[in-house]
């Protein structure tokens, strides 16, 4: 039998490497498409486009619980991230680099969000019950370090890089490579070093199992497809078909299940179901969508804002300068953002803080719209303005979090937890694809106070919830 592994020689890199693609993904590819000159309305769009992996993941997750092991899972799908890293520096000197590029990073948010999974599972099943009590906050810690790593080192990197080379599509493009070397060596390294804690399912599972894959490939194939044709017969460039044929898949798929339902009465049991069973859950599921529309617009539109140019409206930082503001110092008032909120609901509850922590989840956006307004172009204020934004962001942040887990109490906790993240995840997606074209719309500073005004939806509709009053309060 295999001698127990410690910890500390896998948990740290498995959580590296967990949140590095998701920032570089949904974060650091808005500095680099800025970089090489790609419209606001266009980043916005399309980026908000690559949410989507994170949004459906609920759906295949039980795919990777039947199918092959926690760790082949972990080491393939760190392979295809790397692959996928390298496949984006190759397509950035080509002419088309915008769509080849993104087509790339779909199949990175694909093969991240399966990653998350994995090794979210592997960390239930690789640790004993007191083990996983002690490492959820370093798992945290480590998982942060990753999102640091994209979105300070490496945007620092590309501007000290700048001041020798004048040529952003080489530099993202070397940078890229490197990732993709260097994520793929963890990919290698991790097969090793990870306990051997899980068996082979039985074939009749695993055969269930990529019967489910084949269905959700294609599924996504006839969204995929049926756009693209949509597209090419209207002569047209629109997101909308896409949208229209998603759509009406999700409307096949729930009739189905009626369908089926009904010869087999096991399926209205089944964790996705019962989630939508639970009382007052439409009433939650919009909270959850309404509780970061303005966050996911600022989102979009806060590091090209940064970078662009003092004519047309923006800060004119280098990227040298964003990875220090907003990578790093940015970054640890997130966290510490963070850390303060679960202090406060420990003492106070749930009940206590959630409309304050949405307040302040909103309010601090005004900070760009005086940057924009005054145009204070003094790197200190910028530097304040950021990290009031993302100290908040951390504190208000965790309302949303706490609430999630709050209306995912019962049987089928996890599986129900996921389905919040997903929603969670749609709520980003959404309202980012169209913050691009208001901006450019409204102009910067008229936006960001249309950010903030889109706090107030989720003011109101907070007054229907229904939350215990001792819910993450101490108990003690």
């Amino acid at each position: 039998m295999q001698k127990e592994r410690n910890p500390w020689q896998w948990l740290p890199s498995l959580y590296i490497i967990e949140g590095l693609p998701y920032i570089m993904v949904n974060v650091v590819a808005l500095t680099m498409y800025k970089n090489l000159k790609i419209s606001n309305a266009e980043i916005a769009l399309y980026t908000s486009w690559l949410y989507l992996p994170w949004v459906i993941k609920p759906l295949w997750s039980p795919i990777v619980d039947v199918l092959r092991t926690k760790k082949w899972w972990i080491s393939m799908m760190q392979i295809i991230i790397g692959g996928g890293f390298a496949g984006v520096a190759f397509t950035l000197p080509m002419e088309n680099f915008f769509q080849y590029s993104l087509a790339v990073f779909w199949i990175i948010a694909f093969a991240s969000a399966t990653n998350d999974i994995a090794s979210d599972g592997f960390y239930m099943i690789g640790l004993r019950d007191d083990q996983q009590a002690f490492f959820i906050g370093i798992r945290s810690t480590f998982y942060k370090i990753g999102m640091w790593v994209g979105q300070g080192l490496i945007v620092t990197l590309t501007g000290v890089l700048y001041k020798y080379d004048q040529n952003y599509t080489s530099i993202w493009s070397y940078c890229f490579l490197g990732l993709g070397v260097v994520t793929v060596l963890f990919a290698f390294i991790h097969k090793f070093i990870l306990p051997n804690k899980e068996a082979l399912k039985p074939q009749k599972e695993q055969d269930k199992g990529l019967k489910e894959v084949a269905i959700i490939a294609s599924q996504l194939c006839i969204i995929g497809l049926g756009g693209w044709l949509t597209n090419k017969f209207l002569e047209i460039e629109s997101t909308i078909p896409y949208l229209v044929i998603g759509g009406l898949v999700i409307i096949y798929v729930y009739f189905d299940l009626k369908k089926k339902a009904k010869k087999d009465s096991k399926i209205l049991n089944s964790p996705i179901i019962t989630f939508f069973k639970k009382e007052d859950i439409y009433i939650a599921i919009v909270f959850i969508l309404l509780y970061r529309l303005g966050e996911a617009q600022l989102v979009k539109i806060a590091t090209p804002f940064l970078i662009d140019s003092i004519e047309n409206g923006g800060m004119g930082l280098s990227n040298e300068d964003l990875g220090f503001m907003y990578g790093t110092i940015g970054f640890i008032c997130l966290v510490a953002g963070g850390i303060l909120g679960g202090v406060a609901i420990y003492k106070k509850g749930l009940k206590f803080w959630l409309i304050p922590m949405l307040v302040c989840l909103n309010l601090p956006n005004l900070g760009y719209w005086a940057l924009a307004f005054f145009e204070l172009k003094n790197t200190i204020a910028i530097s304040f303005v950021i990290a009031i934004e993302q100290f908040f962001y951390g504190f208000g942040f965790t309302a949303l979090m706490m609430y999630m887990l709050y209306i995912s109490k019962g049987k089928n906790e996890t599986a129900h937890y996921a389905v919040c993240t997903g929603f969670m995840a749609l709520g980003m997606m959404l309202p980012g694809m169209v913050s691009g074209y208001i901006q450019e719309h409204l102009g910067y500073s008229t936006f960001f106070l249309f950010v903030v005004c889109s706090g107030v939806p989720a003011f109101l509709w907070s007054l229907k919830l229904k939350i215990d009053p001792t819910f993450g309060m101490n108990q003690k």
